[in-house]
């Protein structure tokens, strides 16, 4: 199964392993709003598992306090073009970090969670039921789940509630593209290589936000390199690692926008009669051409 090969690449110590089925009855009592979400739970999930858990007492790290927050500005969504955890907000629209200690939550521990999707299982379905199983577990979850299209890493921000007591908000979140990770390219090899425990920087093992962060950060790197061919892991940048993710973010957010733009511009041109209209469209094109390549190569830097 290759959800294992990236499960592994953590490299976490035995006594954090716990490799416990969760039943589907579970998640739909806790993560499924609608009927229809609750039909796709039942007819798509083929296993969940509880692989994991990272606490103090398994895995060293230990956990994060919100009292000791100090105020921060909020951040752009942590995937570059966007996550399958977003828009599972109070109103249903996706929010930026907690901008203060009092909106931060407490992270006594983390869980290592797979899921493993029947065929055919389309995208949009895969993206929708990691919303669910992040919004379902109380504590922040490394989701790994297997579906027909490729393996995805995903994480997602939580914060209590306000409009249904005992319930999980999604602030923000990441996820990696579906890859194989029993045949990674280059960069999806580095990055497995940089999930391991053993490897992350004594900044991303201050505490257990922390770490939770160094891997939507790593999810991130990730996603860069789709664009540049090159994996780095945040720290490696010569400026502010955390100024340097939320830059790169904002300019994959972009991108995505500008390639959307790419898309219907072609299409409509695909189309056009008159001539004035393709040459205008045209003019569109290279536009839009230039600041993706502009883009790529600000992400390059």
């Amino acid at each position: 199964m290759t959800a294992q090969v990236l499960i592994d690449a953590f490299r976490l110590p035995a006594q954090a392993l716990v490799a416990q089925r969760i039943p589907k009855k579970l998640l739909v009592e806790q993560g499924a709003p609608t009927a229809a979400d609750k039909r796709l739970i039942n007819d798509t999930i083929d296993e969940l598992w509880w692989q994991a858990t990272l606490k103090p007492g398994t895995v060293g790290v230990p956990a994060f306090h919100a009292a000791t927050v100090p105020a921060t500005p909020a951040t752009a969504p942590a995937a570059g073009t966007g996550s399958a955890a977003d828009g599972a907000s109070d109103g249903g629209a996706a929010s930026a970090h907690a901008t203060d200690a009092t909106e931060a939550a407490d992270v006594i521990e983390l869980a290592l969670v797979s899921a493993h999707l029947r065929p055919p299982t389309r995208e949009a379905q895969a993206r929708r039921l990691m919303q669910l199983i992040h919004r379902a577990i109380p504590y922040p979850v490394l989701l790994v789940t297997q579906a027909p299209s490729g393996t995805v890493l995903s994480v997602a921000h939580k914060r209590a509630s306000q409009g249904e007591a005992g319930k999980w908000v999604v602030a923000d979140g990441a996820d990696t593209h579906a890859f194989n990770p029993a045949q990674p390219t280059t960069a999806e090899t580095e990055f497995m290589a940089s999930l391991a425990l053993q490897q992350l920087p004594p900044s991303a093992l201050a505490d257990l936000r922390a770490l939770y962060q160094a891997v939507a950060d790593r999810i991130t790197a990730l996603a860069v390199a789709q664009v540049t061919g090159h994996f780095k892991a945040p720290e490696a940048a010569t400026a502010a690692p955390a100024a340097r993710t939320a830059a790169q973010r904002q300019a994959l957010a972009e991108r995505s926008r500008l390639l959307d733009q790419l898309a219907s511009a072609r299409s409509t041109a695909a189309k056009a009669r008159q001539m004035s209209q393709r040459v205008e469209l045209n003019l569109q094109i290279q536009r839009l051409l230039r600041q993706l390549q502009e883009i790529q190569e600000g992400l390059a830097t």
